[in-house]
């Protein structure tokens, strides 16, 4: 089973500059794509499984959220590490508006 067999809800790619903290640290951080149980992030760091990031996103209506790593890896502009939401599911109304992927085309998952 493929990837994108996998995920339950559909990625929308964004491009969406946010701070997060973590490890006591404010950080950066691009959101590069996103779904309502979750997104990719673009950082500077290597982050660890399981590790919190607590993050403001208010574009996607989550004035508050936490972000749990689910896997990082490293690439030649940072690292990619993929997060899953903490009890929380993002707007999807607003991910699809966000999107900057042909009129909110998503990137896998089936729709729900």
């Amino acid at each position: 089973m493929s990837q994108h067999e996998r995920r339950r809800h559909q990625r929308y790619p964004l491009r969406l500059a946010i701070k997060v903290q973590c490890r006591g640290q404010e950080m950066t951080a691009d959101i590069i794509n996103a779904s309502v149980s979750g997104c990719l992030l673009q950082m500077a760091i290597p982050l660890e499984q399981g590790e919190a990031l607590d993050v403001s996103i208010p574009q996607l209506n989550m004035p508050k959220a936490r972000l749990l790593v689910v896997r990082s890896e490293s690439t030649s502009s940072g690292y990619m590490v993929a997060t899953c939401f903490d009890n929380t599911m993002a707007d999807e109304p607003s991910i699809s508006r966000l999107s900057t992927g042909t009129n909110g085309t998503p990137e896998g998952g089936t729709q729900h």
